[in-house]
């Protein structure tokens, strides 16, 4: 389809494939649409002469979700009717301590066999540096020896959220678990030069550090994490919520006199977020028995200087 030609009745059509065809999420449509809407923005302002208009711009608010004849044609072919998931799933009590376990080489009684660890401690070693940072997968399995700096407790990591190819990088200070986490993964292993990469996942993949290496070696790091929790038990935890959790323990920290530990400026130059940018907000997941157990302890020390007064 030329752009010239792509009229909002292509548009439509387009839109049903992504949904009946490809069967896709409203935020992959969402995606995809957009994407779109750019592209064809950028011909529109190189061709002055072409007289459309970004057909994107006519589409109806909620036009990702799923109409009621979507969702007929949906099923008539076997598919499932998508709608947008927020993820608001945190550890729960006594799941890290059965992440640690399995990821340590635990095997279960009532198992054959435990999880295949190539690695040793590696994938240990991620878990904590993704769970005590917010590291994306990519940014923290990419990272190289000369990233780490153990004497200033500063990792030095390169975004994937780039702009037009743009390199850039962020400083994301260690928590003490992250620090005595790679102090004993480096002790383990015999020095790295500071070019060589940290993890060995992508040798382990066999693929190389290209952007198709990289999404198989995402997608088969995010299997092996599923399949570590479940092997466990643990219901329903994606590897990237674990970038959640870490965002609410930054959150939370607070220092000596009770007071929040960073501001949330500085949080977002943690996460790798622009200034100003809304996504704390999105990624902060207070579960209600910890807001419980921080105000009550209040309370009653409130009710028993009352009653002594």
């Amino acid at each position: 389809m030329r752009f010239s030609e792509a009229g909002y009745k292509w548009l439509t059509g387009y839109l049903r494939t992504l949904k009946v065809e490809k069967n896709l999420s409203p935020t992959s449509i969402k995606h995809r649409i957009q994407a779109l809407s750019r592209a064809i923005d950028e011909y529109l302002r190189n061709n002055l002469d072409v007289t459309i208009s970004n057909p994107v711009k006519l589409l109806p608010k909620g036009y990702s979700t799923y109409s009621d004849v979507d969702a007929q044609m949906v099923k008539a072919k076997g598919g499932k009717v998508k709608v947008s998931e927020v993820r608001d799933r945190r550890l729960l009590p006594g799941e890290h301590e059965k992440i640690l376990a399995v990821l340590s080489g635990y095997e279960r009684p009532d198992r054959a066999r435990g999880l295949e660890l190539k690695g040793g401690d590696a994938l240990l070693t991620l878990y904590l540096l993704i769970l005590n940072t917010g590291l994306r997968l990519r940014e923290a399995y990419t990272l190289t020896r000369g990233q780490i700096d153990t004497e200033s407790k500063v990792i030095r990591v390169k975004e994937t959220k780039q702009w037009r190819g743009k390199i850039s990088f962020r400083d994301v200070p260690m928590r003490p678990e992250v620090h005595q986490a790679l102090s004993s993964y480096f002790a383990s292993r015999p020095p790295f030069e500071r070019s060589a990469l940290l993890f060995p996942f992508l040798e382990e993949e066999g693929v190389e550090k290209g952007k198709k290496g990289l999404t198989r070696a995402s997608s088969r790091l995010s299997f092996r994490f599923r399949i570590a929790f479940e092997y466990m038990g643990i219901v329903d935890l994606h590897e990237h919520d674990l970038r959640h959790e870490a965002t609410c323990r930054w959150l939370e920290l607070k220092d000596a006199g009770g007071r929040d530990m960073f501001r949330l400026e500085e949080l977002n130059k943690i996460m790798g977020w622009k200034p100003g940018s809304v996504m704390a907000q999105r990624y902060a997941s207070f579960r209600g028995v910890d807001l419980a157990q921080r105000l009550w302890p209040v309370q009653e020390a409130v009710e028993a200087s009352a009653a002594a007064a």
